[in-house]
């Protein structure tokens, strides 16, 4: 089972929060064949989400250190996706075709870009996110996974 992450998905596999239950019981369900998909921008996003709770007092700084020790651990086992010109060149389309009526934004059409490319080698099972925006757009294309909602 191949799993498209973004990276509000993929926060929650470090971070105890709302979802990340859900999801490692959605995840262990494949075990034996499991496949997370990720793009590289993931990680700078991770970077990022984790060090804003850090500033947000929603994690110390030495579960932070800890999360991202562990992420850092865990990265070269994810399918990572290189945001190479394609990509780019087809979130550039996918904005021109949805956000003139609908707000995708750049991240997210570069998420959403790196996953429809990376469909067309390995496929893609679900994409999965906690973003409910990006969730109702990978919804076009992919069977979607929010482990914030309930089942």
């Amino acid at each position: 089972m191949n799993y498209f992450f973004d990276t509000s998905a993929l926060v929650k596999l470090y971070h105890a929060e709302t979802g990340s239950e859900r999801l490692e019981t959605e995840l262990s369900r494949f075990a034996d064949d499991l496949i997370i998909s990720v793009s590289d921008l993931s990680r700078i996003e991770f970077y990022s989400v984790i060090l804003k709770k850090v500033r947000t007092k929603d994690i110390k700084h030495d579960k932070a250190k800890q999360a991202l020790a562990l992420f850092e651990q865990d990265w070269g086992e994810f399918n990572c996706l290189v945001v190479d010109g394609t990509v780019k060149t087809n979130a550039a389309e996918l904005l021109k075709k949805l956000a003139p009526t609908a707000n995708l934004g750049t991240l997210d059409a570069l998420q959403l870009s790196t996953a429809l490319l990376a469909h067309k080698t390995l496929a893609v099972d679900c994409f999965v996110t906690a973003d409910k925006r990006l969730l109702s757009f990978a919804a076009m294309y992919f069977e979607t996974f929010n482990p914030e909602r309930q089942a």
